[in-house]
């Protein structure tokens, strides 16, 4: 059995937002009782998001930080972790709620002086319903973790990177609640501002995009999606998650085949350049 810190280590909370007025008061609700810090990592929110954090307590601290060019929300995080004092940092989105029987298991985790970190899943919510596949269940990453080890990197899908071997890294059982966005409208922005992310990944394997790719990566999505992923379970909102994810990549590919088949402005420009031959209609 692994020793117990006999001093009970102080735990934090690290948060990203923008404009999240609506979930910040049940965020709050949900940490206050319990944890030792809570940091809120602003991009320059217009709504009353700060002002309920400052109405909270002397636990919040909110940093109005908003994001330079060329950032990305893993160096959103990160300034969470250098403003942290905490020596263990629960890192969380303001969608997300903590359950008691969670919050218990988290804070038994922690004085585990064998463990730095911890992966623990997620219950994720898809047009208001919980889902039990489509690759929802899939998410298992490590957000508890010793703030002095571990940093975010990525550009809006976080990788993780504990400075800890692989048997130091614990797996928690309870799952957080992840309520994701309120309504399919902001699943489709958020799904535009992801494009980037995926035309990367693309772009960076090296591949030429060829015409078959843009119907077969489609296809190949969904049936992961819907089949192999087992997204047939959850009804509906498993048929649209699949189709939103094929659709999602053949953006991606389209957008990547128009980057390697563009024709510049000045080529069309030269192919329609008015040629001295040329005469006009003679009536």
């Amino acid at each position: 059995m692994s020793a117990q810190d006999p001093r009970p280590p102080s735990l934090g909370v690290v948060a990203i937002c923008y404009n999240e007025e609506e979930d910040m008061p049940g965020f709050l609700d949900h940490l206050s009782s319990w944890v030792d810090e809570i940091v809120i990592v602003d991009d320059g929110s217009t709504d009353r998001t700060e002002a309920i954090c400052a109405a909270a307590g002397p636990k919040v601290r909110f940093l109005r930080l908003p994001r330079r060019e060329g950032e990305y929300y893993s160096d959103q995080r990160n300034k969470g972790i250098d403003a942290a004092r905490s020596d263990w940092l629960l890192h969380m989105d303001i969608d997300e709620r903590v359950t008691s029987d969670l919050a218990a298991e988290i804070r038994q985790a922690i004085r585990d002086t064998a463990k730095d970190g911890y992966r623990f899943r997620r219950l994720n919510h898809f047009m208001h319903r919980p889902m039990r596949g489509g690759g929802w269940q899939d998410w298992n990453l490590i957000h508890l973790a010793r703030r002095d080890l571990f940093r975010f990197g990525g550009m809006f899908h976080e990788t993780c990177h504990l400075d800890a071997p692989s048997e130091r890294i614990g797996q928690l059982k309870r799952r957080m609640i992840h309520f994701n966005e309120h309504n399919f409208e902001k699943r489709l922005t958020k799904s535009g501002v992801y494009l980037e992310e995926i035309v990367k990944n693309i772009e960076d394997r090296g591949k030429k995009i060829k015409g078959w790719l843009l119907i077969w990566a489609p296809i190949k999505e969904f049936i992961k999606k819907y089949f192999y992923k087992l997204g047939v379970r959850d009804g509906v909102p498993g048929l649209i998650s699949a189709l939103h994810s094929a659709t999602a990549v053949f953006r991606a590919y389209a957008l990547v085949w128009d980057r390697q088949n563009r024709i510049s402005r000045d080529e069309l420009e030269r192919q329609v350049a008015w040629k001295p031959t040329d005469t006009w209609f003679d009536g």
